[in-house]
């Protein structure tokens, strides 16, 4: 068996379709679109190029690749293995240790795996990757009435805009809209909420509503730092969860948070909020080693 660096997009491709991928890092970034995981996969053989190990026959045994999303910061997708061979965690290494040996040494290679459905932490152990967060996907059904401070919440103004920019860019820093975006987003189905107190926008909700699949989405939602455990957060999303159920024929909403903390997280319970799913991530650069 040797290492070698693949170029045929149409080899890649077919192998990743019939591949196990039950251990495969960030499976979710692979579009659904055709020509979006073909202009995705020609990105990776480009930079950091694709790995993978074969057999005396050349043929395919595990492929590894990576999204680049900034400058030395990659997600790593992958470990996928040919269907009759099981996953090894040696062997995840060595593939590994090649497609990150060919960058510096301070290169970010993040992993994403969703916790109980995949194997993962021994993978993560070997090559001595830390963990990062958990992106845990949150669901509700329920809504849970007006808040008392509803008077502080009001439809965003373009009075706002620069308060509003400033804190969501210092929020989100990646693969997110941008503060114009949402603004320009702005219609009958898409609201932006700010929570405005002595004359200051100290936090934000922004709800996307999609009633012709009877849910809807909190895809952004921050507090000032300055004001945070002052219960701005939790006023922001009940007042978003009581708009969208009240006012739209809905019967869920989805919203997603990163945390370390999985007190904060149950803390959400009190909103309707239960646990779809999580996503835990972990971070390999060669020179905290």
């Amino acid at each position: 068996m040797k290492t070698i660096k693949l170029n045929d997009y149409n080899q890649i491709a077919d192998f990743i379709n019939n591949a196990d991928y039950h251990s495969a890092s960030y499976l979710y970034k692979l579009p659904q679109a055709h020509e979006d995981v073909e202009d995705k996969i020609r990105q990776a053989i480009v930079d950091p190029g694709v790995f993978a190990h074969v057999d005396d026959q050349e043929q395919i045994i595990m492929l590894i690749l990576a999204f680049k999303y900034e400058e030395e910061k990659y997600k790593v997708v992958g470990p996928f293995l040919r269907t009759d061979v099981a996953p090894n965690v040696t062997e995840f290494q060595s593939l590994f240790e090649s497609l990150a040996q060919s960058k510096p040494k301070t290169t970010n290679f993040n992993f994403s795996f969703e916790e109980t459905e995949q194997t993962f932490l021994q993978f993560m152990k070997d090559i001595q990757s830390s963990y990062s967060f958990t992106d845990y996907h949150l669901i509700t059904t329920q809504d849970v009435g007006e808040i008392e401070h509803a008077q502080n919440i009001t439809n965003y103004h373009p009075a706002y805009y620069r308060s509003f920019c400033k804190l969501h860019e210092n929020t989100f820093k990646h693969d997110v809209m941008t503060a114009d975006e949402i603004i320009d987003s702005l219609d009958e189905n898409n609201h932006l909420f700010v929570f405005m107190s002595e004359g200051l926008l100290k936090g934000y909700v922004y709800l996307q509503v999609y009633e012709h699949k009877k849910n809807a989405e909190i895809k952004y939602f921050s507090s000032h730092s300055d004001y945070r455990l002052m219960g701005i957060a939790f006023d922001l999303l009940t007042h978003a969860l009581h708009f969208a159920f009240s006012t739209y024929d809905i019967n869920k909403i989805y919203f997603k948070i990163r945390s370390k903390n999985t007190t904060l997280v149950e803390r959400f319970n009190e909103l309707g909020f239960n646990i779809n799913y999580e996503y835990k991530k972990f971070k390999y650069v060669a020179s905290h080693i």
